[in-house]
């Protein structure tokens, strides 16, 4: 517990240090592109993995969208890649596939990859391993710091608001599959949902509940309506909310990967 509460102390400190560049260019744009596929980090005793796929034309001069997409509880950065395949459906933006990390105090998830679900939850350790990540690919490939994305399925989900949260100032946008509010939104985010009606794991409702929550804080007139398919919430002055529903429960469905690039591109076209 001692080194989480350490991880946490670390997190802090990186957080400071990647908000105070969030508004500069990445570091890596002189034309010598980064290292792609499988990348190691050492946080405290764990060696924690993500994989980074970059387009066919990367020359690591022209910053590039960056989406980074966290897999479901249990499931792996290789899953991820085939069940939400960002690479091939937006190829012209660097992909990044996080894994998670068994939690080691024991409870919720056992020996699977797993997500922390709030903040504070897991002492932060997974904020921790987001800031070493973006350090390592702020230092080491050609992205735009303002088209940076970030999208979760499930537990992943759930992650992904921790990030919307508490990493804000570096998120451009956020999509949520199958996921529930983890916080309290803190700042306006173009940010859309895919829930299934009949989600037996995390209910359709907390999708609603959750699209109700950033609606609000984006200052839209009102929540996305029930209905089948996509649905704007109305007049939203500071920035997008959209909810896709699909009739079924909580796998992912597989044309919500277009959508959220669709409307990942749309928000940075504004």
């Amino acid at each position: 517990m001692n080194c989480l509460r350490g991880l946490g102390l670390l997190s802090i400190g990186v957080a400071m240090l990647l908000t105070s560049a969030a508004g500069a260019a990445a570091q890596t744009c002189t034309g010598t592109p980064g290292r792609a596929g499988t990348i190691e980090l050492k946080q405290g005793t764990m060696t924690r993995i993500f994989v980074v796929r970059v387009p066919a034309d990367y020359d690591g001069r022209t910053p590039r969208p960056m989406v980074i997409a966290f897999h479901p509880g249990g499931m792996s950065a290789q899953y991820m890649q085939g069940r939400v395949p960002v690479h091939r459906v937006w190829p012209e933006a660097i992909a990044v596939f996080p894994e998670g990390f068994p939690n080691l105090d024991g409870g919720r998830g056992g020996l699977q990859p797993v997500w922390q679900r709030a903040p504070g939850d897991m002492a932060d350790r997974d904020l921790a391993y987001f800031d070493q990540m973006i350090e390592w690919l702020r230092a080491n490939h050609c992205y735009d710091p303002k088209k940076l994305f970030v999208m979760g399925y499930s537990n992943g989900a759930g992650f992904a608001n921790v990030l919307a949260c508490e990493r804000a100032s570096l998120i451009a946008g956020v999509a949520i599959a199958s996921g529930r509010l983890a916080c309290a939104p803190a700042q306006s985010k173009p940010i859309i949902f895919s829930h299934g009606l009949s989600d037996a794991t995390i209910p359709y409702n907390n999708g609603i509940e959750a699209a109700a929550a950033w609606s609000s804080r984006n200052k839209c007139g009102s929540p996305p309506k029930r209905g089948a398919g996509c649905v704007a919430a109305d007049a939203c002055s500071d920035a997008p909310v959209t909810m896709c529903t699909f009739g079924g429960g909580h796998e992912y469905n597989a044309p919500f990967t277009e959508t959220f690039v669709d409307f990942f591109k749309r928000s940075m076209a504004k």
